[in-house]
């Protein structure tokens, strides 16, 4: 873990992201790439002249001396920036950066609201796109045990599939050693009600446990415990997470072939979209 970037909340909010970045940047070494986003809109409205013009570098100014006061506040490792970014678009700026620039993780406090899946329409646009992965944090007071927790696609007949089921894994790991976390992994199996109690169903639900388990084994990642549970994953997932009180939960972009690449899938979405704790979506 050597470049992180970071996309600060506003200044009224907690600064969430930053926080959960330099504990990371502390125990791996890692720099910090700070960035403020500002914008207004009214700027861009044509015919508009005269004092309205002076919106931009006032509000530029303002964010730059709250962003030097904020480093005061938080020191930042060495080989860090700060910059104070004049954009309308959050994700489309961070998509231009990393494609530009090597970054290891992205790391974003999460615009939790009603809706579709919790989020607002920023995140899922990062969830959806990033190229590198994405830490959305939270406030997360009720946490208590250091736990990550990865939610591993059960469908591991799919070379694909089991890439990304260990790509999870080892970032997980990259992750857990410098945090001093264990990690945990759950596989959750959607199985309607009427088929629950067969005893076919019990026999091929063991096999998927085995398989389940050579992959995490062939990934060379240590999991304390292993939760192989069935019912909706949504709701079964973020239960063993919450339920472990773990303080993130790792969930891997799903895999199509084609054009399209890698694509956030609706059992992804929907475990996403009713998480509580810390999620980081690798793709």
């Amino acid at each position: 873990m050597q470049n992180i970037l970071v996309i600060l909340d506003k200044p009224k909010h907690e600064q969430i992201a930053l926080e959960r970045a330099l504990e990371l940047a502390e125990k791996t070494g890692a720099s910090l790439q700070l960035v403020s986003f500002v914008y207004e809109p009214v700027v861009s409205i044509p015919l508009l002249s005269g004092s309205i013009l002076n919106v931009s570098g006032q509000m530029q100014k303002e964010r730059a001396q709250w962003l030097q006061a904020l480093q005061q506040k938080y020191p930042l490792p060495q080989g860090s920036t700060a910059e104070v970014i004049w954009h309308h678009d959050i994700p489309s700026w961070t998509l231009e950066y990393l494609s530009a620039n090597d970054c290891d993780l992205v790391i974003k406090t999460a615009q939790k609201q009603f809706g579709r899946g919790g989020f607002g329409s920023i995140d899922w646009r990062l969830i959806e796109n990033l190229p590198s992965p994405l830490w959305l944090a939270v406030n997360t007071h009720w946490v208590k045990r250091d736990r990550i927790v990865t939610a591993l696609d059960p469908a591991v007949e799919n070379t694909l599939h089991i890439e990304l089921n260990q790509r999870v894994l080892k970032l997980a790991e990259a992750l857990a050693q410098p945090l001093n976390a264990d990690i945990e992994t759950v596989a959750c199996v959607p199985v309607p009600d009427e088929v629950a109690d067969l005893d076919e169903f019990r026999e091929q639900a063991g096999k998927l446990m085995n398989a389940v388990d050579k992959v995490i084994a062939d990934s060379g990642v240590t999991c304390k415990t292993t939760h192989f549970v069935t019912g909706k994953p949504a709701a079964e997932v973020n239960r063993v997470v919450d339920r472990n009180k773990a303080r993130m939960i790792m969930v891997g972009r799903g895999v199509r072939k084609g054009p399209k690449g890698f694509v956030l899938g609706n059992t992804a979405e929907r475990i996403l979209g009713r998480a509580n704790t810390d999620v980081l979506i690798v793709p």
